[in-house]
């Protein structure tokens, strides 16, 4: 299995469309204050995606980096029209949200895990995207406007992300002859694992605290 078929596996893994949260969202089967809570709660991983584009164009300056940057700074507006929508004040992070902010936005780690993360997150987002706007219209009675618009946008935009992100994953990786590709692959879909599953488990805090007040 090669490194991209690897990243792919990952991904697979943690599919969030099958974790029990999203199942209930394209069922239509969600309360408005579980959609409320959810909206504060990620909006902590909407923070630190544009803390992590932001770190990533301060570290290595270009047109491309700071637009993305730029984008996602914008985007934390986009999710803040959804959390009005929805009836969100907003809320103190679980735990599990905790940690998914804290390895989404990683000020530690190298460029290249940097991009890495980013390409993991952004090439899931479009098809989550696309399972969040259709419920919202289609089950939950919302029009396409500032409750959908974050989802409009990722839909679409997240595509060509995650393809730059992949052609500098390729450039910036060690040469297939280097004695060290093999550990640095390793070491690049670990830290694929680790924001992916993170997000995994701020679900799972999500409905915890749902199952506890339904």
């Amino acid at each position: 299995m090669d490194f991209w078929d690897r990243l792919d596996a990952v991904a697979d893994r943690w599919n969030v469309l099958r974790h029990p949260f999203y199942l209930r969202w394209s069922e239509g089967t969600m309360t408005r204050p579980e959609l409320a809570f959810y909206a504060g709660q990620y909006a902590y991983a909407v923070e630190a995606l544009a803390a992590a584009t932001s770190d990533l164009a301060r570290r290595s300056p270009s047109t491309g980096n700071e637009r993305h940057a730029a984008e996602e700074e914008a985007h934390v507006s986009l999710w803040a029209g959804f959390q009005e929508a929805v009836g969100s004040s907003g809320a103190e992070p679980l735990p599990e949200t905790a940690d998914c902010a804290r390895a989404w936005a990683d000020p530690d780690r190298s460029e290249l895990r940097t991009l890495v993360s980013l390409y993991a997150i952004e090439s899931a987002q479009p098809a989550i995207s696309e399972t969040k706007r259709t419920g919202l219209v289609e089950r939950y009675g919302f029009e396409p406007g500032p409750a959908t618009r974050y989802f409009d946008v990722h839909a679409v935009l997240d595509v060509e992300h995650a393809r730059v992100a992949r052609g500098a994953i390729a450039e910036a990786r060690e040469p297939a002859t280097s004695p060290d590709r093999d550990g640095e692959d390793d070491a690049l879909v670990a830290e694929a694992e680790r924001v992916l599953s993170a997000n995994w488990r701020l679900l799972d805090g999500v409905d915890r605290v749902s199952a506890e007040t339904r």
